[in-house]
């Protein structure tokens, strides 16, 4: 990390070293190129040496970069640095990337993570595992199994039984999830929830009108691409390619459930071809919902700004 010491950075019951690096990348987040971000940020800090500046406030901080976005005509991107410093600031949010296997939950949760500079990501798979120390293959024995091979536990043979299995296997994991999100809103910490059990029909709609839980499910539609995917993760992972392609076609089923019932509850479906195409997507999806808090708890662009971090 670029840190300078002789600033200071200080907040409400904290101080830190100004960093260029931090500052570049915020200025990434509300969608200048990381070029151009680190030259504004390093303007930034040669102004404050000018200005002979040994300690600063971070809301002044946060005015003087909103400002100085502005001279530069880029109003667009103050207003989404002013809105992610903010609320990253002083609330926390959650956000939930659910997908099928192999559409890249994994990859875009933890590049929307650095670019907002959020810690935790945490993936349904590790609260799986966590469910299975504490509850017995007996209770629930789809717990067990994987997202596409849950059906094979099932005591009746009926009828969608992939998509049956797969829903069973998710509503345990979900109630782990749900304990994560309900610990990081009274907490206060913003976390990144990401896997296959995020299922837009299961999760309780209390999380889904919550304006601080954001929802956003991948998708690649072509299935040669999908296919694909498991070719490139297994040259770079320890993941069984052969067993995801021996029950590929339950996968694509599953995908295309999870694509349907997100559209039915109005979460939005971003196809993941291109990373930094989907991070952008879903920073812009991020960003909407960020204004829809602010516009709720009637705060303006001066408030935001007056506002301590």
């Amino acid at each position: 990390m670029d840190l300078q010491n002789d600033i200071v950075v200080r907040g409400k019951s904290y101080e830190m070293p100004f960093s260029k690096g931090v500052l570049a990348r915020s200025l990434t987040a509300a969608g200048l190129k990381p070029s151009i971000a680190y030259r504004i940020a390093w303007d930034i800090y040669e102004m404050l040496k000018k200005e002979n500046v040994k300690v600063i406030d971070k809301t002044d901080l946060r005015r003087r970069v909103y400002y100085y976005l502005i001279s530069k005509n880029y109003d667009e991107v103050a207003k989404k640095y002013l809105l992610w410093r903010m609320v990253l600031g002083r609330r926390p949010i959650v956000i939930l990337i659910g997908g099928a296997s192999g559409v890249g939950t994994s990859t875009i949760a933890f590049e929307i993570a650095s670019r907002l500079g959020i810690s935790s990501v945490i993936g349904t798979d590790s609260i799986r595992e966590v469910m299975r120390k504490v509850i017995s293959r007996e209770l629930i024995p789809t717990l067990y199994e994987s997202s596409y091979t849950a059906w094979r536990v099932l005591r009746d043979d009926e009828e969608n039984k992939y998509i049956k299995g797969f829903e069973r296997h998710s509503e345990a994991v979900l109630t782990g999830v749900e304990g994560v999100i309900d610990r990081c809103l009274v907490e206060g910490q913003s976390v990144i929830l990401e896997g296959t059990h995020l299922v837009p029909t299961l999760l309780k709609d209390k999380y889904l009108e919550n304006a601080h839980v954001i929802f956003i499910v991948l998708t690649i539609y072509n299935e040669k691409l999908h296919k694909m995917r498991f070719y490139a993760r297994g040259r770079v992972s320890s993941r069984p390619t052969e067993r995801y392609l021996k029950h590929f076609k339950i996968i694509r089923l599953i995908n295309d459930y999870m694509v349907e019932t997100a559209k039915k509850r109005g979460i939005p479906v971003v196809e993941n071809i291109k990373i930094s195409e989907t991070v952008e997507k879903c920073l812009n999806i991020i960003t909407e919902r960020l204004k829809t808090m602010i516009e709720l708890e009637g705060l303006s662009e001066e408030d935001m700004l007056e506002e301590e971090a």
